[in-house]
């Protein structure tokens, strides 16, 4: 059932305008060390040596969360793998019903500095949140403004359900620090579904690397 609903994402450029009926999932990241507990699944695939847990509570200091206090986001950063290594942080949410049409969205930027670039690959994971099994099928750059990006997914039937992972990849050597707020998934009116899809907004703004998270 997951692979079947894996070859069914569609993506679809356009603007987030859905207007959900149903809320399945919301997320804020207001208390980061109480996800886990939750049935968030936090891991690090990712070279093994980093200075640095992958995905925490944010630092109000290097910019402030979309929402709520400047802190209320989750985060990770390039010391999540060592000098010369790859990054592999996941975050992965609890299960959620893929039994109707869905959209899953949430909100990414990073601190900007010149020749160091953040990535995220999203996609879903099934419920058993074996990321050997999981379908990324989008990895985007985030920028230095908060950008909405969305997944669209066919519904799937009665009984099926999944799980949504964002990783942070790419080089160490890279990366800088990237934010993740406001995650959402929700069963959208039928009106809207077709508006529903990947959307990338906002403008980069250079700013200097933080020598130490």
């Amino acid at each position: 059932m997951f692979k079947k609903a894996s070859v069914a994402l569609a993506l679809v450029a356009a603007a987030a305008s859905a207007h959900a009926d149903v809320s399945l999932l919301s997320e804020g990241f207001d208390q980061v060390p109480g996800l886990t507990s939750a049935g968030w699944i936090i891991t690090n695939t990712g070279t093994p040596g980093g200075a640095t847990l992958p995905w925490v509570q944010g630092d109000g200091n290097i910019f402030s969360a979309l929402t709520g206090t400047a802190e209320s986001y989750i985060s990770a950063n390039y010391n999540n793998a060592p000098a010369g290594g790859l990054l592999g942080s996941w975050l992965i949410t609890p299960v959620f019903s893929t039994a109707e049409n869905l959209v899953i969205s949430f909100w990414a930027r990073s601190d900007i500095l010149d020749g160091y670039a953040d990535q995220l690959a999203f996609g879903l994971v099934d419920a058993s949140g074996d990321i050997s099994n999981a379908l990324l099928g989008t990895t985007v750059t985030t920028t230095g403004a908060w950008t909405q990006y969305s997944l669209s997914i066919a519904g799937q039937g009665l009984g099926s359900n999944a799980r949504f992972a964002i990783e942070y990849v790419g080089a160490a050597d890279g990366a800088n620090y990237v934010g993740v707020d406001n995650l959402v998934a929700t069963v959208p009116e039928p009106s809207s579904w077709a508006l529903a899809g990947l959307s990338l907004l906002g403008l980069a703004a250079i700013r200097r690397r933080r020598q130490s998270r």
